[in-house]
């Protein structure tokens, strides 16, 4: 079934790069924007990756101690209390702890401000150091209480037989342990025509299942209604075609409807294979292997 669109326009362009990634990204860069963008900022902290995240935290941790210690050490020759004034090095050193023990509000006692610039300073410092931690905290609830969904799929769509003719089936599994109920999967065709993006619907046999507790291969009968029927692998490469991978269900953990995307290019079809099974039986109960996931055989 045609569609008018899926969000990304009708125009073709010589442009050949993917417009959802496998991970799961719309792969859409923005330009002309301010470098500094406020109205991004929460945005950007809780979807970046935990490195980055982690990395990030604690690189403005150490960069702010590092400024406080300077105040400390320079704005006056005896500032803190019990403060080793052997070289400016180990009074800087020294300096940087003391600031670590007023920002984390630790106050181990050895040293203290004694000057008056030194406690307005450390006053400061103390109230910036609640700020940021509470901002943490905060980023931290975000990240691990956003309900998100982690699937993975396999890294070919397959053309294999499927009854008295071919279908187009990928297969996909939850890789987490909650419970996905009444999970939904809509596959979309964009292909390039005659210099215009055009958009298909592909019936699949099964898009909605009750319980996602197993792999799900999902299944494009290809008839004469599909696009695919006559086509040959030589027709489908000069299409620059994507099929894009809409998946939704209910989270029982976060009581959330979630979301994952995904695609396939033409580089990732396979003809003439099928997938291996990944589901076998331990200690009387259904498992699966996700490793096991990619794997399928040529016919």
């Amino acid at each position: 079934m045609e569609r008018n669109d899926l969000g990304f326009g009708q125009k073709s362009s010589s442009n050949k790069a993917r417009f959802v990634t496998p991970d799961g990204k719309i792969n859409v860069l923005r330009k002309g924007q301010p470098l500094i963008r406020p109205y991004d900022f929460y945005h950007s902290l809780i979807s970046m990756s935990w490195g980055k995240f982690i990395f990030l935290v604690s690189l403005s941790f150490f960069i702010s101690n590092l400024i406080f210690a300077g105040f400390y050490t320079f704005i006056e020759n005896q500032a803190l209390s019990s403060v080793n004034h052997s070289s400016l090095l180990q009074k800087y050193w020294d300096s940087f702890f003391f600031s670590v023990q007023t920002m984390t509000t630790v106050g181990y006692g050895a040293m203290s401000p004694i000057s008056s610039w030194a406690k307005i300073i450390s006053s400061v410092e103390s109230f910036i150091g609640l700020l940021g931690f509470a901002l943490v905290t905060g980023l931290l609830y975000g990240r691990f209480s956003r309900p998100e969904m982690k699937i993975r799929y396999s890294k070919n769509i397959l053309i294999a037989p499927f009854k008295e003719g071919k279908a187009l089936m990928f297969k996909m599994a939850n890789q987490r342990s909650s419970k996905l109920i009444e999970a939904e999967v809509t596959m979309v065709l964009i292909a390039n025509k005659d210099g215009n993006r055009i958009y298909h619907n592909l019936d699949l046999q099964l898009n909605k299942i009750n319980f996602f507790a197993l792999t799900w291969t999902v299944v494009h009968p290809i008839n004469e209604e599909s696009f695919f029927f006559n086509q040959t692998e030589d027709s489908l490469q000069n299409l620059d075609l994507e099929v894009v991978i809409l998946v939704k269900a209910f989270d029982d953990s976060f009581s959330q409807t979630v979301y994952s995307h995904s695609s396939y290019t033409y580089d990732e079809f396979v003809w003439n294979a099928k997938f291996d099974t990944s589901i076998f039986q331990e200690n009387g109960k259904m498992a699966i292997d996700l490793n096991q996931l990619d794997n399928y055989t040529k016919i």
